[in-house]
């Protein structure tokens, strides 16, 4: 059952997001080369075009380089036999990681050149100035001239959050660490990596330049303070600059339909010179009645900046049309104006960061991130902040906007920021959203009543969202089942007339259809439903990862759960499906699950059923990945125990032994323990040191330990040795009575074989008295009576 925090509350992830970003082109060049000794300087040349962003840094012993974007071609990638032979590439589904250990931390330099970038064992060159943090209102901004992306991962030494952004072009990096309360900005070649202790901090992209803040109703102290909030009052920014107040700041009269018609008259007929004024006065007008429409179409053009004139949109550098020069206010209402006509891509000045040093003026970021379907971690406490202060809106502005932020609130916000939902004026919008906060808030029974009135409102939209939310919760409460769930919902979205289902509710039920499927054990219509869902004002990006996340996470360990109980692989789910379709849709639709915690688990689960249908190389991959998204070092210590027997079934010995050696905490945990040592094991065992993995397995006794145990005394002609472990082995697999499997036959065979080796008769016809004339199959028993007869042990007859 998908859980009450996916469907309705914010599923905390590492990471960033933005609205837009810059088109991307293909890499031309996608491989390593090791530049050798030139003039006695190793060097390591990284072919990333110019729209491919990096960062560079040191994580204890190891030098990374991130790049924000998956390039399959490095996969293979080598380091030579030099200072770069440890060279490791891990490909991510959206950046790639390329670490190189080197535990003495030598003089290294990043340069960047025509056909890419070069790591260079030397200084760092002479001149370079690097980044210097700027202290804004409520942020830090870091001003990379050709920013890349905004990405997050644990730091592969400690664990800790990393907030990372990378750079397309040279910057210098961090030159000096900064502390301050809650994060460190550490030194860097290239990009910024901020170790963050506080959930509350996050790295944003801006046309600016990635700024870091906390958001949070009592925020840490990042960067310089906040004014005092002057979000009710006529004077408020927000007030002023949407026409709401007069310059002076007194409140401004409602402007009538008469007026607006007059507005719009005067400014057909005025000259040139005066018409940006006049239009901006009659799109202000428009706005505060509420006609977001009339009030787009009254916006004056846009004048490109100098140089730019005729140059059209699609021509023109990103964000050439924000940095005109237009008032601040002319640009904020012009934003504001295309955000709630539907036209996100010209309200993109909104995410600026400038905007944040006015508190009155963080809704309308929180407004922006929510209809561009941005983590709504971040949104639901800017909108929250702004709830008081839009319902001092002009009613018919206010009705536009506030219902939105209160779904929103009450859907995804944390139990603070929900409390500011308190002050929702009447209304059946507020009722929904206030029945939507009692279920957050585990009253449910109370909510059931309130969504079983709200279905039969006047109020379509919100009609709908009640019967949507009435499903839902009557399937959270294990009040119908599964199928009854996807009975209900396909119900609803099937109905013909767009008015009964609107955009916002058929959204919202399609994601409720997906989890009911999926619980039903119908995967593939699950996920298939998932795709038609996009981030949006409706479906913020980490509640639709979050879903994709349970989604896969129950149809991965279901299966691995159901082989284990079955020992094979028989078709999973009530679709039939094959393991290997089974792994196929999850690789489908991985790409969807936001990097964290959650997605190593994910991961370690696929990885092992790559391991079920003997395909080590690609779960050796795919353990690579969980091992760099998982922060905590036992689990990962337990991810890399997989890694070392992918890489060990390929004949992967260093690889293997690294994997090995970075198992930690096997002190405190026994069974972690014992797995290290019979990896160390098979690994002693392929470099052709037999005692040496002997030693190792001298106290295991699992199965796993006991068969290589018994295949190192065999391979030595140790028979009686072999015989003692095998046996064992043997006591606990044979079944007393009842037909052999295959393995348990190779099993009973095998321990004939090393007994007739060691002319050990007793074993001989304890093992035949076991079997009691079960067969092992019409070659097996044949060899089996042969070596019964070889050691005086057979009758007649097997």
């Amino acid at each position: 059952m998908l859980a009450q925090g996916v469907v309705y509350g914010a599923v905390p992830q590492s990471g960033v997001d933005g609205l837009s970003t810059a088109p991307r082109v293909a890499v031309q060049h996608e491989h390593l080369q090791n530049g050798g000794a030139t003039n006695s300087v190793a060097s390591l040349a990284l072919p990333f075009d110019t729209h491919t962003g990096i960062a560079a840094f040191w994580s204890g012993p190891d030098f990374i380089v991130l790049a924000d974007r998956r390039l399959p071609a490095l996969a293979r990638a080598s380091g030579g036999n030099g200072l770069f032979a440890s060279l490791n590439v891990t490909l991510l589904d959206h950046a790639t990681v390329v670490q190189v250990h080197l535990p003495s931390h030598p003089d290294l330099n990043l340069t960047q050149q025509k056909e890419g970038w070069l790591l260079s064992a030397a200084p760092r060159s002479a001149g370079k100035v690097g980044l210097t943090p700027v202290p804004e209102a409520g942020g830090v901004r870091f001003a990379l001239a050709q920013a890349g992306q905004c990405l997050s991962l644990p730091d592969p030494a400690s664990g800790v959050r990393l907030l990372v952004a990378t750079s397309r072009s040279a910057s210098g990096g961090i030159m000096q660490p900064v502390q301050a309360i809650g994060y460190t900005v550490r030194p860097s070649l290239e990009g910024v990596v901020i170790a963050a202790d506080s959930d509350q901090l996050l790295l944003s992209p801006t046309p600016q330049g990635p700024v870091l803040q906390a958001i949070a109703f009592n925020p840490l102290p990042v960067g310089l303070p906040l004014p005092l909030p002057n979000t009710l009052g006529p004077a408020a920014k927000d007030r002023l600059w949407l026409g709401l107040s007069t310059p002076d700041g007194q409140p401004a009269p409602q402007a009538t339909v008469a007026q607006l018609k007059a507005a719009t008259d005067r400014l057909a007929q005025a000259p040139a010179n005066q018409k940006t004024a006049l239009a901006f006065a009659a799109a202000r007008m428009a706005l505060a009645q509420g006609d977001v429409t009339a009030a787009a179409t009254l916006l004056p053009p846009v004048t490109p900046p100098q140089g730019l004139q005729g140059a059209s949109p699609s021509l023109a550098p990103p964000n050439a049309y924000s940095i005109g020069p237009e008032k601040p206010e002319n640009r904020f209402v012009r934003a504001a104006i295309n955000l709630l006509a539907g036209n996100p891509g010209a309200a993109q000045p909104l995410s600026e960061s400038g905007w944040y040093a006015w508190p009155e003026l963080h809704v309308w970021q929180g407004l922006y991130g929510l209809y561009a379907g941005q983590d709504s971690q971040k949104t639901t406490v800017l909108l929250a902040q702004g709830v008081e202060q839009l319902t001092h809106y002009p009613a018919a502005l206010r009705e536009h906007i506030l219902p939105q932020v209160a779904l929103a609130v009450a859907r995804y916000g944390q139990p603070d920021t929900r409390q500011r939902l308190d002050t929702l004026p009447d209304g059946s919008f507020y009722d929904l959203a206030r029945a939507i906060r009692q279920v957050r808030d585990g009253q449910n029974e109370t909510a059931r009543v309130a969504f079983e009135n709200l279905t039969a409102s006047t109020n379509t939209t919100v009609a709908a969202f009640a019967q949507v939310a009435l499903v839902r919760l009557l399937r959270e409460t294990d009040q119908i089942a599964p199928d009854m769930a996807v009975e209900a919902y396909e119900k609803l979205l099937k109905q013909p007339d767009k008015t009964t289902m609107p955009n916002g509710p058929r959204q919202q039920a399609t994601l409720g259809l997906a989890v009911a499927l999926a619980q039903n054990n119908q995967p593939r219509a699950a996920l298939a439903q998932m795709q038609v869902l996009k981030p949006s004002l409706e479906m913020p990006q980490d509640i639709l990862a979050g879903a994709y996340q349970q989604i896969l996470y129950r149809l991965v360990f279901s299966t691995l759960h159901t082989q284990a109980g079955q020992h094979g692989l028989a078709p999973q789910t009530a679709e039939g499906l094959s393991v290997e379709e089974i792994v196929q849709l999850v690789a489908q639709c991985l790409p969807n699950v936001a990097d964290g915690e959650g997605k190593a688990k994910l991961l370690a689960g696929y990885g092992k059923l790559l391991l079920n249908l003997q395909k080590p190389s690609e779960a050796q991959k795919v353990f690579e990945q969980a091992i760099l998204m998982q922060p905590s070092p036992l689990a990962r210590s337990e991810v890399q125990d997989l890694l070392a027997q992918a890489a060990l079934l390929q004949g992967h010995i260093s690889a293997a032994q690294r994997a090995t050696g970075q198992i930690a905490f096997a002190a405190l945990e026994p069974d972690l323990a014992a797995r290290k040592a019979y990896d160390s094991a098979r690994v002693a065992q392929a470099q052709g040191e037999p005692d040496k993995a002997l030693s190792l397995l001298a106290k295991d006794e699992t199965d796993a330990g006991l068969d290589l145990r018994g295949q190192l005394y065999e391979a030595d002609h140790r028979w009686a040795e072999a015989v003692q472990v095998v046996g064992r082995l043997a006591s606990r697999a044979l079944p007393q009575s009842g037909p052999l499997n295959e393995p348990q036959r190779i099993l009973a065979l095998r321990l004939a074989t090393d007994a007739a080796a060691a002319h050990d008769k007793q074993t001989l016809l304890t093992l035949k008295g076991w079997l009691a004339g079960r067969t092992l199959g019409h070659e097996r028993d044949t060899l089996l009576t042969l070596q019964l007869q070889s050691a005086g042990a057979a009758t007649a007859s097997h």
